[in-house]
């Protein structure tokens, strides 16, 4: 009988110590991110730390360990690619010719640039990316300068135009040049826009908009109104 008594005790002292230990009174910390971490003016926003970390130098080492090496996932089998399907920026965003590169997106985006702002700076001087537009685009108006989107480093008319066409046979090109070159502005045929952001200038207009004055006929790519010296010739815009 003491012997079952003893060893009923011996089992019990061992339950006692199996559940105790099991239990843990001390739990790690939780990898799971805190509440907020996705809205953008939250203290505790994630893009803020990852800023936080690259300027400290210790880099993107902490997401990795959840996320993976190349951020596919990782053991959270979530990837920072879910949401950020641009970030960081394809490698063709800087080549001109790419349907990937970022004047592509920014013409996708009805050539809206508020998003840019966003990590680059309302001015484009770099922002929170700490990476300037003005690296490439040098101009005082940066890449809202005109030559952007039309023109080339000798003036803002085309070529080249906004549908990266460089041949006069282009109505987008035609004889710009030409009447730069003989002295005459842009205004003498367009309302020329101030800001990018102009009333007009950035609408659903599928071509640049010529003034009431020419009698402009975009089908025939002739003005009504001439201001050549032989009103009996007809001056084809993109045949010359």
């Amino acid at each position: 009988m003491k012997k079952i008594i003893i060893l009923a005790a011996c089992i019990g002292i061992s339950l006692f110590i199996i559940l105790s230990c099991s239990t843990d009174k001390s739990p790690l910390a939780s990898k799971a991110h805190p509440e907020g971490w996705n809205v953008t003016t939250s203290e505790v926003f994630h893009g803020e730390k990852v800023l936080a970390s690259l300027a400290s130098g210790s880099g993107l080492t902490s997401c990795k360990g959840c996320h993976g090496q190349n951020f596919e996932g990782g053991e959270s089998q979530v990837a920072c690619a879910t949401c950020h399907k641009d970030y960081p920026h394809p490698l063709a965003w800087t080549m001109l010719r790419s349907s990937e590169n970022h004047g592509q997106y920014i013409k996708n985006e009805k050539w809206s640039m508020e998003r840019c702002k966003t990590c680059h700076g309302a001015d484009y001087s770099g922002g929170k990316s700490g990476s300037s537009c003005y690296h490439c685009h040098k101009t005082e108006q940066g890449p809202e300068a005109c030559n952007v989107c039309h023109g080339s480093q000798k003036n803002f008319a085309p070529p080249e135009d906004t549908k990266n066409n460089v041949e006069t046979t282009a109505i987008g090109v035609g004889a710009h040049q030409i009447h730069i070159d003989a002295g005459f502005g842009c205004s003498i045929c367009h309302v020329v826009p101030t800001t990018l952001a102009s009333p007009g200038h950035l609408d659903e207009t599928p071509h640049a908009e010529v003034l009431p004055t020419w009698s402009w006929d975009h089908e025939k790519a002739t003005c009504g109104n001439s201001c050549h010296n032989h009103p009996e010739k007809t001056y084809i815009w993109n045949n010359f």
